[in-house]
């Protein structure tokens, strides 16, 4: 019974975290997180330790790690399936997903150098990869969240941000792979660079073979139980998969999203009928067990935090807007890229926790790299009404809308 109870106050306790995020217009991600640092330790832990120690304690873990890994897992296929590159061209496209790539790279070493007291078991280069890698994570889904709802997601700066984010997110995948296996001794570099060249190879000609059945109208469109019993079998696969051959788990269902073909429909399908059920049901424990691992505020230091802060914003922001500014922009338009490419979100959540289960990261640089996470998800809001309200007083028009398309990872 303490288990079942365990499930609903979990499950109730982010979805009035998430609610109250939207009410106070951030994204839901930031409310649930809380909710999950609220029942952890540093929080119900202090304030309450019996309600604590009866609600969490160890008989509940297996099972609320069983269900975020089943979460995580739905969660990046869903983020294989929106993790679309435009066939926009262009210096301006090229210039900011380099200059947003390349900066924050930069930067995130020159940090991991700078904190390498903070590093787990793991070999210093290993420490400084990851804390770089972390620092270049833009959170798709959270990006594209904001754009629909702020009318940009057809628009030039819209689809300009979601393909440099693409860039910026496929790039961190690879040197989190890279840096599991180093950590975890299931291999050297250059052994996950195969894994990961034949893995891509696989999902392209898996792609391919999935678009020739689609398009031959031969597969009829699957009853939602069946369609839901088909993603989750075929993720359980792709993680099982991935991590046999050395790769972290998330990076089999991540691949399966990309080589899903864009078929009209389905994507919405999907996320009606599966991400909806994870998003409530399932993620939640994703969020008890990333603040669970949240110390108290005063084992971090705040000069820590805030140099983090700085480095992930000032890596975004000028990465991407100076790029931006110099291939033509208007100075309104090159400020909005950069703050939506500094939105991390539940993206940058995965690519944290998985540094803390892999032993490279201590608990007080996750929990500082946790608040940079939540401080640069709930600012891109206000940062971008603070440049709309700069560009009415100019009076300068609207973002002008994109030309359509519709490309995927591949082409």
């Amino acid at each position: 019974m303490p288990v079942l109870l365990t499930l609903s106050v979990v499950v109730l306790a982010c979805l009035l975290g998430g609610r109250l995020a939207v009410l106070a217009r951030q994204p839901a991600v930031v409310g649930e997180l809380l909710a999950g640092i609220a029942l952890g330790p540093a929080v119900l832990g202090e304030l309450a330790p019996s309600v604590h120690a009866s609600l969490l304690g160890p008989s509940t873990k297996p099972v609320t790690s069983a269900l975020a890994q089943v979460g995580v897992a739905v969660l990046m296929f869903g983020v294989g399936l929106e993790l679309r590159v435009s066939r926009q061209t262009g210096r301006s496209v090229a210039a900011v997903t380099a200059g947003s790539l390349a900066l924050p790279l930069s930067l995130g070493a020159v940090a991991g150098l700078a904190t390498l007291s903070h590093r787990g078991d793991v070999e210093p280069w290993v420490f400084v990869l990851f804390v770089a890698g972390s620092l270049s994570v833009t959170a798709c889904p959270v990006l594209a969240l904001i754009l629909k709802d702020r009318g940009m997601d057809r628009t030039v700066i819209g689809t300009t941000a979601m393909s440099a984010a693409a860039a910026s997110d496929g790039v961190a995948w690879v040197l989190l792979a890279i840096v599991a296996s180093a950590a975890t001794g299931t291999g050297s570099p250059l052994h996950t660079v195969v894994a990961l060249a034949v893995a891509g190879v696989s999902a392209w000609a898996l792609r391919a073979v999935m678009a020739r059945v689609v398009t031959s109208g031969r597969l009829p469109s699957p009853h939602p139980a069946v369609l839901v019993a088909i993603v989750l079998a075929a993720v359980a696969a792709a993680a099982a998969a991935s991590d046999a051959a050395g790769l972290y788990a998330v990076i089999g269902p991540l691949l399966l999203g990309v080589a899903t073909p864009r078929t009209p429909g389905l994507s919405e399908r999907v996320e009606r009928h599966v991400g909806h059920v994870a998003r409530a049901g399932l993620l939640p424990f994703f969020f008890l067990g990333a603040g669970s691992a949240v110390v108290g505020l005063l084992d971090v230091s705040p000069l820590a935090t805030a140099g983090l802060v700085a480095v992930a914003v000032v890596g975004k922001v000028v990465g991407a807007s100076v790029p931006a500014r110099l291939t033509g922009s208007s100075p309104a338009d090159a400020a909005r890229l950069g703050v939506l490419l500094s939105s991390r979100g539940l993206t940058e959540l995965v690519f944290l926790t998985a540094g803390l289960q892999l032993g490279v990261l201590d608990a007080p640089l996750y929990t500082a790299l946790v608040a940079m996470a939540l401080l640069t998800t709930a600012a891109t809001g206000p940062l971008l009404d603070v440049v709309d309200r700069r560009e009415r007083r100019h009076g300068r028009g609207p973002a002008q809308p994109a030309p359509p398309v519709t490309a995927g990872v591949s082409g």
